[in-house]
């Protein structure tokens, strides 16, 4: 552990390398974990999106299945099954590309934070209904990859969602298209 003085000092002791930058820092800056945020979260919403736009009628069964929105009129039921998969396929390759990164992070970080309370009250209902005990559960979810496991759904988003939150936080730009446009800072 090395140990150093901030501007009052107050001894500061914590690990860091021979740069003085911690290691967990320089391993952010390397672009190296972002870029494996990127291409996991953004592949996946790729898929999730492309899979979405190719069966809009499909997704827009799955969307009334949540009882979320109101069916009547149908209006924004048939504009979230239009809407919704084009903005998952753009924030995915948003975050492969490396740009508007942290406005795609931030807009996936917020799918997730509805999609998997969602996920998580509609297995709720099919355990209340069925008596189906609650790990047993399985239905198509929407999200385009046919029916799911529930609990390892939930578990899924969740990983999902914090790799979106790092992805938001990261100082990192190393591997991204924006970088290359970025103005130099004086």
């Amino acid at each position: 552990m090395d140990s150093t003085e901030n501007a009052y000092g107050k001894r500061i002791v914590g690990v860091t390398g021979s740069t003085g930058v911690s290691t967990l820092r320089r391993l952010d800056r390397s672009g190296l974990p972002l870029l494996i945020a990127r291409v996991v979260l953004g592949g996946l919403f790729v898929y999730m999106g492309t899979s979405k736009v190719s069966h809009p009628i499909e997704f827009l069964k799955q969307i009334r299945l949540y009882h979320m929105m109101p069916e009547d009129p149908p209006h924004f039921l048939t504009l979230t099954a239009i809407v919704l998969p084009w903005i998952e396929l753009l924030t995915g390759v948003a975050l492969i590309l490396g740009i508007w990164l942290r406005g795609a992070a931030l807009l996936i970080a917020v799918m997730l934070a509805v999609f998997t309370p969602a996920i998580f009250l509609r297995a709720w209902a099919i355990h209340n209904q069925t008596g189906t005990p609650f790990l047993a559960i399985q239905f198509d979810c929407g999200c385009g990859a046919g029916v799911v496991v529930t609990w390892k759904k939930l578990l899924e988003n969740t990983g999902l969602f914090f790799l979106a939150l790092y992805a938001m936080i990261s100082s990192s730009r190393r591997f991204c298209l924006s970088f290359l446009f970025a103005r130099p800072v004086p």
